[in-house]
Order: C-alpha cells, then structure tokens, then sequence
C-alpha cells in the first residue's frame, strides 16, 4: 500500500515537472525582436486580412516633395533622394514581431527565403514582448496580438466635406467624451471602415496630418494640394458612394526606459456618406443682391439630372430673420434683409448623392465714386455714408493691389482698428509680404465684396510726416491761429531776420529763467539741510 502511495506521489511530480518544462520550452520557441519596415500593404493587408480594401502593384510609395515634415511621422519608413529632394514614404518602420525559433534558425539557415527576405531587411532580437505580430513560416504576416481597442463614441459633429485645398475629400472626428485625439506624428496605422465591413487604410503624409483630428484624400488624379504634391489616390478610390461608420487609429509611442507602448482607439462616427463628386461644368452660380432688384440673389444650378439638391444655410445669416428662400425652376431666389450688411455671404446647398456645394452672393451697397477713398493714410467715408466698421469687416476678404502686383492676404492688415494704414503690415505664413517695405508712395487699390473699388495713395516715411501736419494744419483752427498770429508779427517786422532775433531773444530768456530757478533751488535745500543738521 505504501509502494502504491509513493508511485501515486512521484507520478504527480513527474507531471507537475513535464508542465513546468513543457511551458519553459513554450518560452524558448519563439524569437521576439523588432523589424526595420514593414510596407503599407504588408502592415495592412496583416491586420485587416480580407477586409482590406488595398490596391495592388505601387501602392505601398507615397512621394511627397513637403521638406523635412514627412520626418516628423515618427512611426513611418521613408527614403529620400538626394539629388531630386523627392521623399518616398513607403511602409511602417519598426515593426515588433515574433517567430518561430525553429522558423527563424531555417531562415538564417538560408532554407526558408520568404522569411530570410523578410530579416535581410533588419531585424534586431529583444526580449519577450506583450504587443507583436507573428510572422509565419510561408512569410505572411499575422494581426497584432496583445493590442486591445479602445473604442470612442464620436458626436455628431464629426463630418465630411468636399470643400478643402488638401483633397477632394476631408473628414472631421470630434469625439463625445470631450477627449482630444493625440498627435498624429505617432499614429502608426489608421483606417476607416464602411457599412459593408470593408476598411480603407490611411497613409502618412498623403491623408494623415500633425492634427489626427481631421485627414483628407483624393481621387481626382489632377488634383494638387497647396505644395504643388499630387497625393497618392490609389487606396482610397473605392471609398466614393460609400457610408464610413469608424475611423481606427493605432499610436506607437515610447516610455521613459524607451519602450515601445502601444495604443489603438475607434471612433464611431454615425453615417458619413462619401458623396459623388461633380464634373468641372457642373456646379452654381449666384446674382448680386442690390437695392436695384429688391436685394434678391438668384441662385442658378448646373448639376446631374438625378441631383436634388436642398438650400442649407448662409454662413452668419438666420434664415427667416436676415433673408428668405424660394425654390426655381433654376434654383432658388434669396430675399436679403434690409438690416443684412453689404459684403459677401458663402450659400451652403446639399444633395443626398452628389457633394455639397458653396456658393457666393454678395449683397451690394449703394456706393457712388469717391464715397469711399485712402486719403491722408487712413480710409475716408464721405459724409459717414457708411459704417467703418463695416467697410473695414468687408475689407477683410477684399483683394489688394500695391503699385499694380495682388498680394494674398494683404488686405486683412491693411488697416489697424482705427482706419489708419498700417505702415508696418506685413502678410502671415509661407510666402509672406511686407506691404510697404521702403520710404515712399504707394498706389493701393482693394476689391471690396458689396463696396467694389476703393482706392488711394499710401505715403510711407518722411514725407508722410510731412503730410499728416499738413493735415493737422488744415484741421486745427487753434494751431491756425497760432501760425497766422506769427506770420502777421514778422510781417509788420518787414525782415525775416526779427523772428530770429525774436526766438533767440526767447530762448535767453528761458536760459535766465533756468538759472535764477536752480540758484533758488539750492538756496532751498541748503536751508533744509542746516535746519536738519541743527535740529
């Protein structure tokens, strides 16, 4: 019986040791490390499997000629050539994986190619990791393990506009917890997903921005951004006519020890459709609204015969307080206010199927020649016809010629508060201009929505000194006085040379004066000090 118990013990031990080995064996089987680069395609086609919606052949190089930004996507990989400065973003760098021990030694064996080509790119080992993708022994490459996803409500807020210098295409996400998205320099990976369950990826530099908050894309393969880039457009064509319900996020960041950490966030954002895009021809037009016409605006309409498209809005109008709208058999027709100021307004129309559209009316002043005009370095309203404030918020988005050459964004600064010029403008961001730079006259023209044309000379320097005491000559009655009191006494003079001796007969005066005051001054406080010293 004895026996049998001792059996029974060591059979347990023997067990309980084959577990213990079988798991520190588990531990050694697999090789962890970090590779140099995965390509776009790779990376997404890993994580998404057949949801992804990737393109095949050259997809995975996006060429940017933006200098020096495309670095600072900390997570990207990227090559430059040198003698073009033209940058090819072509994957994701630094990748953490895990292998098969049995997988890797064949590998470097030279008997497995597809995962030898794989560690030629650069593959440095490291210890266990909580966060990695597998990569397996016929070479494909498996889906994060260890990466949870933290998944964020996005409020209604969040939206899609086809109206952006960037792309044909620009979406916002606006989450309902009041966070704020992280940097995007750190987002590793980042996709949208439809309501078919296909996901979309986004890639550095052509979609994702420094503000993950919003990206863009494009379709049009004409189309150039303010850099003169074309971004890429292969990845995301597919999108068009289709609902985006979520946007996905993967962040890599670093701790204090240099850790790689890792963070993946969806937003649900509702329905956004991505609309149609119209044709060049395509599109709407607006009237000028006057006094002439009853300050009524029409808005004509070019667009598909299956288009439906709805008034929306006037950027800074209340509909049924500033203006009223009826539906034409062209468009529609905008009554204006009495009350609405002259200036332009951007109309907002929408269709269920095809983009939105914007489009411009402006609301006319009754201005004559010479109502509004530069003179004497500030704006000059005859009669105070107009508001200045007003004017100087039309002025705004008016254009502006200095000496015949347009200078973007000049006429936001062309005035300080007061009306006055401002001698010292100078443009904002790239390219920026200094309006005025060195002494002397300038012809300024603006282009002013509902004022049309003002104009005048700026004077810069001394001679503009010169001319505003003209001006206060001429305005000043006291000042007048004063001049025509003195030109009438060297007049009875009869000799130029009396109001010199007058003013040095002044100023010896004033010098005497000087004196007699600072000898009564130290008289004052030498008294003071001997009362002290007496005291």
């Amino acid at each position: 019986m004895i026996k049998k118990k001792i059996a029974l013990v060591l059979s347990l031990v023997l067990v309980a040791l084959s577990f213990s080995t079988t798991n520190l064996l588990a531990a050694d089987e697999y090789v962890y490390g970090s590779l140099s680069y995965l390509t776009y395609g790779e990376y997404f086609t890993s994580e998404l499997g057949d949801a992804a919606a990737v393109a095949s052949g050259d997809y995975d190089t996006i060429t940017s000629a933006t200098t020096a930004k495309y670095k600072s996507f900390v997570n990207s990989a990227y090559s430059t050539d040198e003698s073009t400065g033209l940058t090819s973003i072509y994957g994701i760098s630094n990748v953490p994986v895990r292998i098969s021990k049995s997988v890797y030694d064949s590998a470097l064996a030279g008997n497995n190619s597809a995962v030898a080509a794989l560690l030629d790119r650069g593959f440095t080992p490291s210890d266990e990791l909580s966060v990695y993708k597998d990569i397996n022994e016929d070479g494909s490459i498996g889906a994060y393990v260890g990466l949870n996803d933290n998944v964020v409500a996005a409020n209604n807020t969040s939206s899609i506009s086809t109206d952006s210098v960037w792309g044909n295409y620009i979406l916002y996400i606006y989450p309902n917890d009041g966070s704020a998205l992280a940097s995007g320099k750190e987002i590793e990976g980042a996709y949208v997903t439809t309501t078919e369950g296909k996901s979309y990826p986004l890639y550095h530099s052509a979609n994702l921005w420094f503000q993950a908050y919003e990206f863009s894309w494009v379709v049009d393969p004409d189309f150039k951004e303010p850099h003169g880039n074309s971004p890429y457009t292969k990845s995301l064509t597919g999108l068009t006519g289709k609902t985006i319900t979520s946007v996905t996020y993967i962040y890599k960041t670093s701790d204090e020890s240099g850790n790689a950490v890792f963070n993946k966030s969806t937003y649900n954002v509702g329905e956004l459709k991505v609309k149609n895009l119209l044709d060049e021809n395509s599109g709407a037009t607006a009237s000028n609204a006057s006094t002439a016409n009853g300050n009524v605006s029409n808005v004509s309409l070019n667009v598909p015969a299956d288009a439906n498209y709805n008034f929306a809005s006037i950027n800074g109008l209340e509909n049924g307080t500033d203006y009223s709208v009826v539906k034409t058999d062209q468009g529609f027709d905008v009554d204006f206010a009495d009350s609405v100021k002259p200036g332009k307004y951007t109309i907002h129309l929408t269709d269920d199927k095809y983009e939105d559209i914007n489009v411009d009316a402006i609301v006319l002043a009754d201005v004559a020649d010479g109502d509004i005009t530069i003179e004497n370095n500030r704006l000059s309203i005859k009669d105070n016809k107009f508001d200045v404030n007003d004017v100087l918020a039309a002025i705004k988005n008016a254009s502006l010629t200095v000496n015949g050459t347009p200078i973007s964004n000049g006429a936001s600064v062309l005035f300080n508060e007061d009306a006055s010029v401002n001698l010292d403008a100078k443009t904002s961001g790239r390219g920026s201009k200094v309006l005025f730079g060195s002494d002397g006259s300038y012809e300024v023209t603006l282009d002013v929505p509902g004022y049309g044309i003002i104009s005048g000379v700026v004077v810069k320097g001394a001679t503009s000194n010169e001319a505003a005491g003209e001006n206060i000559d001429k305005s000043d009655d006291s000042v007048n006085g004063e001049v025509a009191a003195e030109t009438a006494v060297v007049a009875a003079a009869g000799n130029s040379n009396v109001s010199d001796s007058k003013t040095n007969t002044f100023d010896g005066l004033n010098y005497a004066i000087y004196i007699v005051l600072a000898l009564a001054s130290i008289s004052v406080l030498t008294t003071v000090v001997i009362r002290r010293k007496r005291a």
